[in-house]
């Protein structure tokens, strides 16, 4: 009876020890790298993604833009053209995948909360069937199977901050420095591509009213149209010169724009299979070997020891 007691009490120390690191260690480092980890992966795939949509939004406009100048019934009429039909495909693939990184992302997020906020307490509550079992000697199966319980959500709680810790190591040295510095090039075609539609259209001034006769306010009337002509032609010339800027731009830049597209789509795809997929499934395949060695040896061992040395005794007695 001695040696179960003795048996016991080191397993309970132990329990105390884990659980102890559980509330100390695991606990905190679910909610710090967790949401550090999970969020800042989630802003940027965000803001690359809103990036996009402007940009599309921008190329798609001036695709479509013409200018047209014709006070008295006079034109002239000019159109951007499909040149810029790749440069729009490009962003609205690379928007695809921002979204299908951003919806993985999110579902990571789900299962790491629900394993956060839930699994505290299913984990002290094995823990302490276990124990009782243990120091009373009887139960063996149910034992077994509580300490199994207690090994499965302990393993799920600690491979939490592994996964949040390991993806954001990659993220600091891979992948945010390069996305960050494609995203600073395609901010410049975001301003570039709405340079035009930032331009305020003149206002018309106030019309006075005039209460002398018709005549007297002929002179008004043709200043009054005379400065507006003036306003809108000179509101043309700056739309046109930067509608301009903007065609001149995405040509010269043709290939550079692809390429940075073509180095974000990339990286995105990257990041969805190293750390959507294939991140949890090693980690799930480690936690898989990790509980076959703890559970099906170690731990069958240890109830084993307790519950045959218990019935060894009763049946001396």
């Amino acid at each position: 009876m001695e040696g179960i007691r003795k048996k016991g009490g080191w397993i309970a120390g132990l329990l105390a020890l884990v659980a102890l690191a559980d509330f100390l260690w695991i606990f905190p480092a679910n909610q710090t790298y967790a949401k550090r980890y999970l969020n800042e992966s989630i802003v940027l795939s965000a803001s690359t993604y809103a990036t996009c949509r402007i940009i599309n939004g921008g190329v798609s406009s001036l695709q479509e833009s013409s200018i047209s100048i014709s006070p008295w019934g006079v034109g002239l009429e000019y159109e951007a053209g499909q040149i810029l039909d790749p440069i729009n495909d490009a962003v609205e693939r690379l928007s695809e995948a921002c979204v299908h990184s951003m919806a993985l992302l999110g579902a990571q997020r789900i299962v790491l909360g629900i394993i956060n906020s839930y699994g505290l307490v299913p984990f002290y509550l094995f823990l302490l069937v276990f124990l009782g079992l243990a120091l009373w000697g009887k139960g063996r199966r149910l034992a077994r199977l509580a300490g199994r319980g207690a090994l499965i959500v302990l393993l799920l709680r600690l491979s939490t901050p592994v996964l949040c810790f390991l993806g954001s190591t990659l993220n600091q040295q891979y992948f945010d420095p390069r996305i960050e510095q494609h995203a600073g090039e395609l901010r410049k075609v975001r301003e570039i591509a709405w340079a035009e539609f930032e331009m305020d259209v003149p206002e018309e001034s106030p019309k006075i009213a005039n209460h002398g006769s018709e005549l007297l306010g002929i002179p008004d009337f043709l200043r009054n149209v005379g400065q507006k002509v003036a306003r809108y032609s000179e509101w043309m010339k700056k739309r046109a010169s930067a509608l301009a800027d903007s065609l001149r731009y995405l040509r010269d830049h043709f290939t550079e724009i692809m390429e940075c597209m073509t180095a974000l789509f990339v990286l995105v795809i990257e990041k969805i299979i190293l750390l959507a997929i294939l991140l949890p499934i090693g980690l799930l395949y480690c936690l898989r070997k990790a509980y076959g060695w703890l559970a099906e040896e170690e731990l069958d061992e240890i109830i084993t020891a307790l519950f045959e040395k218990g019935t060894v005794k009763k049946a001396g007695d």
